[in-house]
Parts: structure tokens; C-alpha cells; sequence
């Protein structure tokens, strides 16, 4: 429980503020997703300043709302709830005495003094605030290998106060490395690959293929549940539902064992319509390398051939453990697990392993997979997530 009554919520950004002479729009875009994000809550002004953007709080504004909002945005270093005082010593005190009952112990105090011209150092004030303490002036029991921190930031024209950091998510803004066609599954490993796309400033553009009648009632099965999780880190997604039963019908003249790869292909060859459409640049999958019988380097190979736009694969040195484990920590592990017929699911009893491309197109040819493509998009459906 946050007892503080907080004047603001200070965001930075890390790696952001090592770009060279495109940092300003990184920032740019950061501040407009985080604007996007935060516009449902009740806060008050999002300004921005030199290294950090500060959301002010008023009587109105929903703290811990805001809070978890903002974990959730790629892009963001660290955030945390800060009081404001005056650029004093005698006013650094006494606001830091706001923070007797959430500290709950001792506390260590870091000083930083990023405005060089007040007359006091950093640490000249950490020695005042321990003459403060000794004396009772500061109600906070201070001590240097204590694991609370109070972080002070002297500035030129206020101070911030905050006790502890929240951790971002890191990595780059949403939207600032362009758009990709994530083929999204109902299994556990492409939810994954998302966010990690997403956390490289990648923007979504889901593909899924269904096994359903009509895409309909593709639109109320997990699907869009595990998009609307995804979705608090991009602020919405576009999706496209696309019936697999064409490709099912015309595979069934080929050999069994090269069924995995032909519909590798054939979903590469779908995503890279719809990338141009939508002026995708990269096809995302949650692929790791000899996790299945499909994502071994030969048929990795033989599937993407001739495929122009770049194909990602965040999960490549992944193993199945520690793809679990992220995907209940972005909460889709449990979505992911419920029984779901995916096209991809297919047990095949002695699926190829080593294919080559040739032989993948030959097949392709003559199954005519590349009219399926177009009816496929034809029948396809695509809809807004929030």
C-alpha cells in the first residue's frame, strides 16, 4: 500500500537516452505511447523534461492504476512516484519525512545533485540529514547498508524524493523499429515472441490461421483473449483471421512427413501479402531452434525460401522452460494451455527433418498452394483489439 501523498510519477528512459542524433524521436514516440496508455486513468498534466517525463498527480488521479500502466509500456527504464520539494536542505528534510510510515525500516539515502549550482554538495546534504535524524528533525532511521533507498535528485529548480525504483520493461518504444505480421498460434511459444518484438519497438500485426467454420467463431475462441493481454504493451492490435481449410484440403495429395514445412511456408507466404499491405517489414514467429521437428535449421531454411521480408525468431535460444516461465509471467501461459485446435498442432508420425527448398517448392507447385494463398485471403477477416 502506497501511503506517500505523491506530487508526481517520474518515468525514465535508458537505453533511449544512449541514441545519437535520433534520440529525440525515440522519446517523441515514447511520450505519445505513454500519453496513449495513461489516457483512460484520471492524472494530471504529462510534461516532459530534459532526461525523465513526469505525469503530476492530483486529489483525482489513480495512483496505482497509473502505476501498472506504465509497467507494462516497452521503452521505460524505471518510474517511480515522487514527492517535490524546493532546491533546500531545510525543505529536502522536511518532505523526506513523508516518508516515515511507507518506509517501514531503516533507509539508505543516494544523493544526486545533477544541477551543479547550488551552494551545498550531495554530500553535504546526506551529512545534514543524519545531523536531522540524530536530532529528531527527520523522523526516518537512516542507515548506509540498509536496503530501502530514499533516491534525492537535486535539480535546478525543484528536488525529487522517491523510495525505491519500479523497474521498466526496457528496451525501445513500441512503433519506433516499424511494423510486423506476428504468426500467432493458440500455443505457448508465439504469445512470447510478441512481447519480444514489441519490447524492440516492433507494433503487432497478429495472423492466425483457424481451424473453425467460419472466422466468426474463430473471433470468440482464446485467440482474441491472449491479443487483448498482449495488447497493454502496444495499446491495441490489428488482427487477421485467416481459415486454414484450403491449405488442409490441397495438402492432402503430398506425402504426410512434408506437411509441417509446406504450411510453414504457406503461412510465410500469407504473412508477406498481408506485411505489404500493411507495410509490414518483418514476419515474427515464436520458432526455437530444434525445439520440433519443423524448426530444425533445414526446414527452417526450406520454409522461408523466397520470402522477402525479414523473418524474426526471438525465442532461437530459448528453451521450453524458460518460454514457460515468461509466458505466465505475461499471464498468457494459462490462455495458451487450454485445448485448442491449431493447424500447426498436426501430429505427424515421422515428420521429414532435413528438407530442402527445392523439393518444398516442387511440392508447392504442384499443389497449387499458391491459388490457396489467395483464397485464403479472400475468406480473411480482420479486426482492432483493445
Amino acid at each position: 500500500m502506497i501511503i506517500t501523498e505523491y506530487d508526481a510519477i517520474q518515468i525514465r528512459f535508458g537505453e533511449l537516452w544512449l541514441k545519437g542524433e535520433n534520440r529525440g524521436m525515440f522519446i517523441e514516440a515514447l511520450y505519445r505511447n505513454v500519453s496513449n496508455a495513461i489516457r483512460g486513468v484520471k492524472h494530471g498534466m504529462l510534461a516532459k523534461e530534459r532526461d525523465s517525463f513526469m505525469i503530476n498527480l492530483d486529489k483525482e488521479s489513480e495512483l496505482n492504476k497509473l502505476l501498472t500502466t506504465l509497467s507494462f509500456l516497452p521503452g521505460i527504464s524505471w518510474f517511480s512516484p515522487v514527492v517535490i520539494a524546493k532546491p533546500s536542505v531545510d525543505d529536502i528534510i522536511r518532505k523526506a519525512n513523508l516518508f516515515g510510515e511507507e518506509a517501514k525500516g531503516a533507509v539508505r539515502v543516494e544523493a544526486k545533485r545533477s544541477y551543479k549550482g547550488h551552494r551545498f554538495t550531495s554530500t553535504q546534504l546526506i551529512g545534514r540529514m543524519i545531523k536531522a535524524a540524530q536530532s529528531g528533525k527527520l523522523k526516518l532511521d537512516l542507515d548506509k547498508y540498509a536496503c530501502n533507498v530514499l533516491y534525492i535528485n537535486v535539480e535546478k529548480g525543484k528536488t525529487t524524493l522517491h523510495l525505491n525504483k519500479m523497474i521498466g520493461i526496457g528496451g525501445l518504444p513500441v512503433g519506433t523499429s516499424g511494423r510486423c505480421i506476428v504468426l500467432l498460434s493458440g500455443g505457448i511459444d508465439s504469445p512470447v515472441a510478441a512481447f519480444y518484438a514489441m519490447k524492440r519497438g516492433l507494433r503487432p500485426i497478429y495472423l492466425h490461421f483457424h481451424t473453425f467454420p467460419d472466422n466468426k467463431t474463430a473471433m470468440r475462441s482464446k485467440i482474441p483473449m491472449i491479443i487483448r493481454m498482449l495488447s497493454v504493451h502496444s495499446n491495441g492490435a490489428k488482427i487477421y483471421y485467416v481459415p486454414a481449410h484450403l491449405f488442409q484440403a490441397v495438402v492432402m495429395k503430398v506425402p504426410s512427413k512434408y506437411e509441417l514445412v509446406l504450411y510453414k511456408r504457406f503461412m510465410y507466404r500469407v504473412a508477406e501479402k498481408i506485411a505489404e499491405s500493411e507495410g509490414a517489414i518483418a514476419i515474427v514467429t515464436g520458432e526455437s531452434v530444434g525445439q520440433v521437428a519443423s524448426q530444425t535449421i533445414e526446414n527452417m531454411l526450406a520454409s522461408q525460401e523466397g520470402i522477402k521480408p525479414l523473418i524474426l525468431r526471438p525465442l532461437t535460444g530459448f528453451d521450453k522452460q524458460e518460454i514457460i516461465a515468461k509466458a505466465r509471467e505475461l499471464g498468457t501461459y494459462n490462455l495458451s494451455i487450454e485445448e485448442y485446435r491449431d493447424v500447426c498442432s498436426i501430429k505427424i508420425k515421422r515428420p521429414a527433418t532435413r528438407t530442402n527448398a527445392a523439393l518444398i517448392s516442387r511440392l508447392y507447385r504442384s499443389c497449387k498452394l499458391g491459388a490457396a494463398e489467395a483464397k485464403s485471403l479472400e475468406a480473411s477477416l480482420s479486426t482492432h483489439c483493445q
